[in-house]
């Protein structure tokens, strides 16, 4: 046993010493700070500190255009389409997961396992790492689909506003954005203005916005603008109505909400209150019982 630790402990060591030593080097390269992908987003912190290997061995990996469509949407709606590549997303996690494992095997040595326990916590690890990259996104994609949810119908109001003042739906788009807190609806939006000034048409340039977010009240605004636009219909009519249907849904998932509180209690109170209540009540009789000889 001692032989074993001794080897995998050698390995993992030599392997953290190659991982570390390609990671400085890429970060350390005169040219990395001034000529590398300066369109990059900042990638999330963990992430980040694992890029570099990455880009390294991402121009080597050739994808499908199925599977590259399919990392590409679960980047964008994550938010950081601009900050990682679908081949990079499949380095990440093999390189979380080989981190992970690593991590978990040096673990386990120190508390002397035997070889099936070893094995099992270096397998659980390896496939934990593995799924971490996708289940921070869908996490994180989810958490931002809701924001984006809860400030689109203000939204939705201030373009209405702007247009039956009178101005094009670009410039009204561009003072709405202006007045838009920070977060993912106004990093979104600001993603359509540029792409519209660099060309692309507004029906493109809002699809792709659509396939982004990936939500139902987007898509629909999306629909509406583009068929008022090609049967010339009033814009500040359909974001009237898309403001006032955006507002109605927010209010019914709220009462949605509220009427399924009760049922939600239910099991708190069932497995946590209740047993204390009768405890509280239970005891002083049972006490009384057993001095009475009845117990």
């Amino acid at each position: 046993m001692s032989s074993l630790n001794a080897l995998v402990t050698t390995t993992l060591i030599a392997l953290a010493g190659v991982l570390g030593s390609l990671s400085a080097c890429e970060l350390g390269r005169p040219s990395h700070w001034r000529q590398i992908d300066r369109w990059r987003d900042p990638a999330p912190l963990l992430f980040r500190l694992l890029i570099p290997i990455a880009q390294h061995f991402s121009p080597r990996i050739q994808l499908a255009n199925p599977l590259r469509l399919k990392l590409q949407q679960k980047l964008d709606r994550a938010g950081i389409g601009y900050a990682i590549l679908p081949p990079e997303l499949l380095l990440l996690r093999a390189l979380t997961s080989i981190t992970a494992g690593g991590l978990a095997t040096a673990v386990s040595l120190l508390l002397d396992p035997t070889i099936g326990e070893a094995i099992g916590i270096a397998v659980t690890a390896l496939a934990g790492g593995a799924l971490y990259p996708d289940i921070w996104l869908n996490d994180h994609g989810r958490r931002r689909q809701r924001r984006f949810a809860r400030q689109f119908p203000a939204l939705l109001e201030l373009l209405g506003l702007s247009v039956r003042a009178g101005l094009s739906f670009s410039a009204a788009l561009t003072q709405s954005v202006a007045q838009l807190e920070p977060g993912p609806l106004a990093d979104e939006m600001q993603r359509v203005e540029r792409e519209i000034r660099t060309g692309l048409s507004r029906h493109e340039a809002l699809e792709r916005l659509a396939r982004r977010i990936d939500l139902a009240a987007v898509k629909s605004f999306v629909s509406a603008i583009i068929q008022a636009d090609e049967t010339g219909g009033a814009i500040s009519q359909a974001l009237n109505d898309q403001a006032t249907q955006r507002r109605r849904e927010r209010f019914a998932i709220a009462e949605k909400k509220a009427n399924e509180a009760p049922v939600k209690m239910l099991a708190p109170l069932v497995g946590l209150l209740f047993p204390v209540t009768f405890l509280i009540i239970g005891f002083p009789i049972a006490i009384q019982f057993i001095d009475g000889g009845l117990l």
